[in-house]
């Protein structure tokens, strides 16, 4: 397994699992992300808010199916953080093919980190979350700590891809 690979992978565990989120729209979903995040890792939401809003602006991150990967570079982190988000109820994300998004996995990266490395973290969740088993546990779990186990399980097996 390449080097680059591993250290993905872990950067693609979930830090906070947060399933069946009241949400409205993609703004709030992003305002939700930002402030769980910031919580977690002492940051502030404010910035990472706005990170994130600015990178929506540029173009949708949703993929389709329901799913999206918001994703912004921010300073004040040494590593990448994610977050894994399933909605209550499907909302609007700007998705080429107009389907409401339920699920998200969230990805900041250090502002000055590799631009390599943030693409192969983007590349490693499109690919884990296109599996349609995975998908289907990631949709319908309702334990953050079974959720978590599937998700690493899903990240071994891409890995021995």
């Amino acid at each position: 397994m390449k080097a680059e690979f591993k250290q993905a992978a872990q950067w693609l565990q979930p830090e906070g699992i947060h399933v069946d989120v009241p949400l409205h729209d993609s703004l709030h979903a992003l305002e939700f992300i930002a402030a769980a995040i910031a919580e977690h890792h002492d940051l502030e939401a404010a910035p990472v808010y706005r990170a994130l809003c600015r990178r929506e602006q540029a173009g949708s991150t949703a993929l389709g199916a329901g799913f999206a990967i918001p994703h912004a570079r921010i300073p004040g982190i040494d590593r990448p953080l994610t977050l894994l988000l399933r909605t209550k109820r499907p909302i609007d994300f700007k998705a080429a093919d107009n389907e409401p998004v339920s699920l998200m996995m969230a990805i900041l990266v250090p502002e000055h980190g590799d631009k390599a490395d943030h693409l192969r973290l983007l590349a490693l969740v499109a690919e884990l979350f296109s599996e349609p088993r995975f998908r289907a546990r990631m949709d319908t779990g309702s334990d953050p700590v079974a959720l978590a186990r599937d998700f690493k399980a899903g990240v071994r097996q891409l890995q021995g891809h």
